[in-house]
Parts: C-alpha cells; structure tokens; sequence
C-alpha cells in the first residue's frame, strides 16, 4: 500500500470477462481513478475497446479516466440497477473488448 492510499477507504472488486472465461479480483480505493488499461491488461483485452457493463468509459492517452472514479461508477451503475462488483455483495462488473494482438499495427 502505497503512502497515498493510507486512510482511504479500500474495496475488493470481482471483475469478469464471459469471452475468456476469467475472474478478477482487483483492491481499489474509491475515489481513486479507473485505470482502463490495467484492466484490460489483466483480460489481455485491448483498452481502446474496454466497455465496463456494457458502457464505455472516455480515458486519458495513458487509459486512465480523468475524471470518474470508483465511487461514481458505483453510483451510476445502482442508480441503474446494474452490479456494482463489490464483493460479497454484489455480482462482478461484466468486462467486454476485443482481443489484444501483439505484433499487429494500428492504424
């Protein structure tokens, strides 16, 4: 743990990719930023594509959100009835994206 997370609030997230099958347990803070690219590293999805329950989420060049964080997204996703991924209480976030390719080129 980090100096700048001590004294914030920590939750265990359970994340899942249904085309490969995975599982994701990840610890954030809540108001910290969602990092797009860390999750789609894990899934080895492409983070350009990344959809978090079905919606996707606008990123910074270095695939962080600049301006939503965990919180929020939680509060937009109960707001919609939708799981929120906090574990044990809720279902895992549904992650969706396409396939990440080494070796091929983007245009």
């Amino acid at each position: 743990m980090s100096e700048e997370d001590k004294g914030r609030r920590r939750i265990m997230l359970l994340l899942y990719c249904p085309s490969l099958s995975n599982l994701l347990q990840l610890a954030v803070c809540e108001d910290q930023r969602i990092d797009l690219g860390y999750i789609a590293t894990a899934f080895g999805l492409d983070p350009l594509t990344l959809r978090i329950n079905g919606h996707f989420i606008a990123t910074g060049i270095d695939f962080i959100s600049s301006y939503l964080t965990w919180n929020s997204l939680f509060s937009f996703f109960s707001a919609k009835r939708l799981s929120t991924g906090k574990y044990p209480a809720s279902d895992p976030l549904i992650v969706h994206g396409k396939l990440f390719r080494l070796g091929t080129k983007r245009a």
